[in-house]
């Protein structure tokens, strides 16, 4: 990695302990929330991946699909899988 890529690095980790540190109730139901909605996510990639052999439809498991499937849910994932359908 770069310096530039550590720098990032180091930024987003100082703005999440200032943002932690204002509002630690409402960071931590946020936070709770976005962990909770990747757990689904990534159990319904592994799911539709599973199934991949019935219907040649496969999905990457990268930062990419498991974001979308954290921050939209279900219709996210339901987007993603139309979308990779075409």
């Amino acid at each position: 990695m770069s310096i530039w890529q550590y720098l990032l690095l180091l930024a987003g980790g100082l703005l999440l302990i200032f943002a932690a540190s204002l509002a630690p109730e409402r960071f931590f139901r946020i936070a709770t929330r976005l962990a909770v909605n990747a757990g689904c996510g990534l159990a319904l990639l592994l799911l539709v991946n599973a199934f991949s052999a019935a219907t040649g439809l496969i999905l990457p498991l990268n930062g990419l699909t498991l974001a979308v499937s954290s921050l939209l849910g279900a219709p996210g994932m339901v987007a993603v899988t139309a979308l990779a359908a075409l």
